[in-house]
C-alpha cells in the first residue's frame, strides 16, 4: 500500500482528499503545518511514497514546507495543490513533481498521482 503525506491546513479538505485517496487503496497522513510535517518526515519518511502539498498554509507556506522536505526527503516527490493558476503554482514552487488546482476534477488529481508513483 502506498503512503501519501497530505499537508493542508484546512481540516474539511484534508476530510476530503483522505477519503478519495483511501478509496483508492492509498494510506493517508495529514498534516495541517510545517512542524508536523517535519516531525512526521523525521519518523517515517522511508515509509512515504508522495506529498500533496498545499501552498497557502499560515506561520509557514507551501514553499517553506517544500524546503523543509527539500531537506529532511529530497527523494520524496511532492504534487502541489492549490486554487491558484498552475503557472502560478510553478513560479512558487519550481521543483516540484507535479501540479494540482483544486478547482479540477479529482480524477485529474488521481491521474497525477498514479503517474508520478508510476502505477
Amino acid at each position: 500500500m502506498r503512503t501519501i503525506l497530505l499537508v493542508d491546513d484546512e481540516k474539511a479538505m484534508r476530510s476530503k482528499y483522505k477519503k478519495i485517496l483511501k478509496k483508492e487503496g492509498f494510506k493517508v497522513i495529514e498534516a495541517p503545518k510545517a512542524i508536523e510535517v517535519a516531525n512526521v518526515l523525521m519518523r517515517e519518511k522511508s515509509n512515504i511514497d508522495l506529498i500533496l502539498l498545499d501552498i497557502n498554509i499560515p506561520e509557514v507556506d507551501g514553499r517553506g514546507i517544500f524546503d523543509i522536505v527539500d531537506e529532511y526527503a529530497p527523494e520524496l516527490p511532492i504534487i502541489v495543490t492549490s486554487v491558484h493558476p498552475l503557472n502560478d503554482q510553478k513560479l512558487r514552487i519550481p521543483r516540484a513533481a507535479d501540479y494540482y488546482n483544486k478547482l479540477q476534477d479529482q480524477e485529474v488529481l488521481l491521474k497525477k498521482i498514479r503517474g508520478v508513483l508510476g502505477i
